[in-house]
C-alpha cells in the first residue's frame, strides 16, 4: 500500500497575525512598552475582523509579548516575557519525573564555576560591589542565626554569579531555574546550623576577592570544590517544590531584601549550606 503523507497542519488566521506581529516585536520594530496599533488600524492593516484579531492578541498575551489593558482607554503594550510562569512549569517537570537536587547541583556545576572565571577575567566595579553586598548580606542573616534571610542572600549570590557572567542564554537559563533554586536553598537553609551558614558566608567572601583579583582558574576551582560539596551530600534528596512544608512554592517568595537561597546539602542529620 501506498504509504500515507502527514497532513499539513493549517493555521487559523488568527495564529498567522500573531506570528507576524511577534516578528515585529522580537525584530524591534515594536520596542519593549511601545503601545499597539488601535484595534482599527489592526483590522484595516490585517483585513481581518475584531474577533481574529483578539484571537491573534490572546495568543501574544499568553506569550507574554504583549499586555493587553481592557476597558476605555485600553489597547496593547510591548513586554518583556515573564519567565516566572515557564519557572514554575520547569520546576514541576523536574519533580514529576522524581529528580534529585544533585541531578539540579550537577547541571549547575557544568555552568557557575566557569562563569565565575570568565567574571574574574572580565568584571566592573559594580560586580564586585553587588557581589560584597550580598556577601554582607549572607553575613549579617548567618550571625543572626536568621534562615530565611541566609537562605535569600545565598541564593542571590549563586544567581548574580551567573547573570554577571556575561552570557545572556546562561542568564535565560539561570531565571529558568529560579524558583526551584530558591525552594532548594529555602530547604536547607531551615534545617542547617548557623556554624555552617558563617562558613558559607566566609566562603561567597573568599569567591568574591579572587574574582576581583583575576585568579580565574583559583575562581572556578574554589567554586567548583562548593558545587562538587552540594552533590555529594545531597544524593538521596528528591525535589520538592510542591511540597507545602518544605518549599517555597508557587507564588510564595524568600524574604524582603534578597530573593534567592544557596545550596543544601545532608550531613550529619543536618543539611549544609555552600
Amino acid at each position: 500500500m501506498p504509504t500515507r503523507e502527514p497532513a499539513l497542519r493549517v493555521h487559523k488566521t488568527g495564529e498567522i497575525v500573531a506570528g507576524m506581529l511577534r516578528s515585529r516585536i522580537v525584530s524591534g520594530e515594536l520596542a519593549i512598552g511601545a503601545k499597539l496599533p488601535t484595534e482599527e488600524e489592526l483590522t484595516e492593516t490585517f483585513g481581518i475582523a475584531r474577533t481574529t484579531l483578539r484571537e491573534a492578541l490572546r495568543i501574544l498575551e499568553s506569550q507574554g509579548l504583549i499586555h493587553i489593558k481592557r476597558g476605555r482607554g485600553g489597547g496593547g503594550t510591548v513586554t518583556m516575557p515573564d519567565l516566572s510562569r515557564l519557572s514554575e512549569s520547569f520546576a514541576a517537570a523536574l519533580q514529576l519525573r522524581r529528580t534529585s537536587f544533585a541531578d539540579l547541583d550537577t547541571a549547575r556545576r557544568l555552568i557557575e564555576p566557569e562563569l565565575a572565571a570568565w567574571l574574574a577575567r572580565s568584571h566592573t566595579q559594580d560586580d564586585i560591589d553587588v557581589l560584597d553586598d550580598i556577601v554582607r548580606l549572607a553575613r549579617r542573616a548567618a550571625n543572626a542565626g536568621d534562615r530565611r534571610e541566609f537562605a535569600a542572600a545565598a541564593s542571590l549570590f549563586h544567581r548574580t554569579i551567573v547573570d554577571r557572567g556575561g552570557n545572556i542564554t546562561l542568564s535565560l537559563y539561570s531565571q529558568l531555574l529560579n524558583e526551584i533554586v530558591d525552594s532548594r536553598y529555602l530547604l536547607g537553609a531551615l534545617a542547617t546550623s548557623q556554624t555552617l551558614m558563617q562558613r558559607a558566608a566566609r566562603s561567597y567572601a573568599k569567591l568574591v576577592r579572587l574574582i576581583e583579583s583575576g585568579a580565574d582558574d583559583e575562581a572556578r576551582s574554589h567554586w567548583q570544590k562548593q558545587m562538587t560539596y552540594m552533590i555529594e551530600n545531597s544524593e538521596h534528596d528528591l525535589i520538592s517544590f510542591y511540597d507545602e512544608e518544605t518549599s517555597v512554592g508557587p507564588g510564595r517568595k524568600l524574604p524582603s531584601s534578597t530573593t534567592g537561597a544557596t545550596a543544601t546539602t545532608r550531613r550529619g542529620g543536618s543539611r549544609a549550606i555552600k
